[in-house]
């Protein structure tokens, strides 16, 4: 339980991942924070298989920003895996199949490029992957990728947060949060500002709700190696679908895109196009078990770039948010760009500050 009566320097809506690193930056600041959750009921974070690629889709796309995502990766996940004294971060390689002819030219192209050869390993050829996997096209290995274990994460952070007294559960309605010229008030909880980590639920925020977002429902599989089962890839594999080999014989597989529904029950059409999607995978499918089938709603948007900012209108009214599927990539990086933004007035990246749509 929270104190009573205390004016908290920020309230923040959401302990998903955004939501748990920026509280603990800011606390780590000095910074009063409450944290209000609704126990994920509605977080995407809790299912997200914590997939680190930072080369995007079939044409391998990267960042500008991809090499500082990737320093504060590592440094913001070894840096809580210390403190909570278990892993959060895994490297892994990925193996990435080629599914077009012309994948092999993007590679060639990319590969070549001195700021991010480090991201691009040994390419194979057709019929020859270093791995039990299906590769007709050949593929190559992608370096720099792995996973982070989210609810482990999570779990932890939430500890974190209550030894501080900083976290509620309580499924907040914005239509219950007052503002003004002192502060937002939220029930018996003040702050001098409010800041939205909630996702996709942000759309129907009175004051956000003006942002592009674009949400993306998705599915996600738990399969088991069957008992004495061999033959199986102990790498990222990623080919659309991606298979990502986790602890004590798991694998979690990904993930589907559904931009017209909007809840949390996985579709039986989207758990069949996965395992569709596995067999085209591997040498031998049969040998993985369905355990478990989950579905998210990622926050997405409309240009693919986080929404960090503040209101126009209102300066108390915040928002970190929008980081669809590549939030255990970015999310590091822009909460400490955030940070800076919120204590010393730093600037935020031009891509991902809501000023960009000061003209809606």
């Amino acid at each position: 339980m929270v104190p009573e009566n205390k004016i908290y320097d920020y309230l923040i809506i959401g302990q998903g991942l955004a939501g748990s690193l920026l509280a603990w930056r800011l606390i780590n600041e000095g910074k009063s924070v409450c944290v209000l959750d609704d126990g994920h009921a509605s977080s995407s974070s809790m299912v997200a298989a914590g997939v680190i690629n930072p080369l995007a889709g079939k044409r391998f796309n990267h960042s500008p920003h991809v090499h500082v995502w990737l320093e504060a990766v590592g440094a913001t996940y070894t840096q809580l895996s210390r403190l909570a004294k278990q892993p959060f971060l895994q490297w892994v390689d990925m193996l990435r199949l080629f599914r077009e002819k012309d994948q092999h030219r993007y590679y060639e192209r990319l590969s070549g490029q001195e700021n991010i050869q480090d991201l691009f390993g040994s390419v194979f050829a057709p019929g020859h992957p270093p791995q039990p996997v299906a590769a007709p096209l050949g593929g190559f290995v992608q370096k720099r990728t792995g996973y982070v274990r989210i609810p482990s994460l999570l779990a932890f952070l939430a500890d974190w947060l209550k030894a501080r007294q900083a976290l509620e559960i309580a499924s907040v309605d914005s239509e219950d949060i007052s503002v003004d010229d002192h502060g937002v008030r939220y029930g018996r909880l003040r702050a001098g500002g409010i800041i939205f980590c909630d996702g996709y639920r942000s759309m129907k925020n009175p004051w956000f709700g003006y942002l592009p977002f674009a949400p993306d429902k998705g599915e996600i599989l738990t399969l088991q190696a069957r008992p004495g089962s061999g033959q199986l890839p102990d790498m990222i594999i990623n080919a659309a679908t991606w298979l990502l080999p986790v602890d004590n014989g798991a694998f979690r597989l990904g993930s589907t895109h559904n931009h017209r529904i909007q809840d949390n029950q996985p579709a039986a059409e989207g758990v069949q196009a996965l395992l569709e999607g596995m067999s085209r995978l591997l040498d031998h499918p049969e040998l993985l078990t369905l355990e478990k089938s989950e579905a998210g709603v990622r926050p997405a948007t409309s240009d693919r770039q986080p929404f960090l900012g503040t209101h126009p209108a209102h300066p108390q009214l915040h928002i970190f948010n929008g980081f669809g599927a590549h939030g255990s990539l970015t999310i590091p990086w822009y909460s400490q760009q955030m940070t800076a933004f919120l204590l010393e007035g730093k600037t935020l990246p031009e891509n991902a500050d809501i000023k960009r749509f000061a003209w809606r």
